[in-house]
């Protein structure tokens, strides 16, 4: 299973050396405005999207992005027409993040897969023994599953993964997203990924500046995964959400200054 089903995807690896993906909640803040939020942010660079799948209860989520998923239209933006258009706004790849209950276990994922609608999923309350069942279950429609790893795992647990998932999301800590954290702790992880040529290792949570998006692409990693400074900049403004993902896509092609961005983190 150790490779990659979609197409966009693939073709997507093969034009990029350091990727920015993008976290966003599908409908947020406005499910008709979200729609100019994706096309904006893919001039601005976004490589991959990263959706939200809406939420009933978030919890793997920290308080910002959980008070996203509270003020979205939950019951039309999860229905298919909605990630229809979604689809036809974007040109770039997009990856669902969901929770088991809200998108496995209803059967929504099929749906979604079926239409071609997404290039991915992102599921963190799965197994690596679910994920490869789903995996093998939406090869056929060329959709990919992200294996998932973390520092506090054992190895035997790491070489799993590396060994049934191309793309991997590697947390830089355990915990919820957007904690305040920046460890040095995966380094060994990332080493024993960085060993198999199929395995495209992608860096999450905690990753706010541009420096410190370039510092993880110079050590190997494929691309940085910007989830909570995205819907932070977007609590500030649209405009500065695009100013943002500018200075991020510098950071992760080693160009640029975090000086030159502007807002809190």
């Amino acid at each position: 299973m150790n490779k990659i089903n979609s197409t966009l995807n693939a073709s997507t690896f093969q034009k990029n050396t350091g990727m920015l993906v993008g976290y966003l909640v599908a409908g947020y803040p406005e499910k008709h405005d979200f729609f100019d939020i994706i096309k904006k942010c893919e001039e601005s660079g976004m490589d991959i999207f990263e959706i939200g799948f809406p939420s009933n209860d978030p919890y793997g989520d920290g308080e910002i992005i959980q008070k996203a998923h509270k003020m979205v239209d939950r019951e039309e933006v999860r229905q298919i027409e909605y990630w229809r258009l979604i689809r036809k706004t974007t040109s770039k790849p997009i990856w669902i993040m969901a929770y088991k209950e809200d998108f496995i276990d209803t059967k929504v994922y099929l749906n979604l897969a079926k239409e071609h609608l997404m290039d991915a999923i992102v599921i963190p309350n799965c197994s690596q023994q679910e994920r490869q069942v789903i995996g093998k279950e939406l090869a056929p429609y060329k959709v990919d599953v992200l294996g998932f790893v973390n520092p506090t795992m054992d190895k035997k647990e790491w070489e799993e993964c590396f060994l049934q998932f191309s793309l991997v999301y590697l947390q830089l800590y355990s915990g919820l997203s957007g904690m305040n954290v920046e460890s040095e702790q995966y380094e060994e992880l990332l080493h024993e990924a960085l060993q198999h040529e199929d395995v495209k290792p992608f860096a999450g949570f905690g990753i706010k500046t541009p420096d410190r998006a370039k510092a993880l692409i110079k050590k190997g990693f494929t691309g940085a995964i910007v989830g909570t400074a995205m819907i932070k900049q977007l609590n500030y403004s649209a405009e500065q959400l695009y100013n943002y993902v500018s200075e991020m896509k510098k950071g992760v092609l080693g160009q640029g200054d975090e000086d030159e961005v502007c807002s809190e983190f």
